[in-house]
């Protein structure tokens, strides 16, 4: 491969001193990591649905989704699927909530 930097000056990358503060500080614990939120989604079913019946779309009206009642939901974290389940409901409370039913690779 030829140089393209033929005849051009170096580049000149900064350099960041190490402070000993910073070098001697330890490691996040696992404990600390399993205290970050993330923000988990539940996919029930998705539609394919035109730009046109989109845009037509207004109240009540509804598109049939790919899923059917009693089908396994997508659990995921940051868009990418870690798990599946089913969707159960409090009679109490009146909250609706997802027993995993598998878990896919770990984050």
């Amino acid at each position: 491969m030829i140089n393209d930097l033929a005849g051009k000056p170096s580049p000149v990358f900064p350099e960041f001193p190490v402070s000993e503060e910073s070098s001697m500080q330890p490691a996040p614990s696992r404990a600390r990591l399993g205290e970050i939120p993330v923000e988990v989604q539940v996919v029930i079913g998705r539609a394919k649905v035109s730009v046109a019946q989109l845009a037509a779309a207004k109240q009540g009206s509804w598109f049939r989704l790919d899923k059917r009642f009693g089908e396994p939901v997508e659990i995921q974290v940051n868009g990418k699927t870690i798990g599946h389940g089913e969707i159960v409901s409090d009679d109490r409370d009146n909250f609706v909530g997802i027993r995993m039913t598998s878990v896919e690779n770990r984050l």
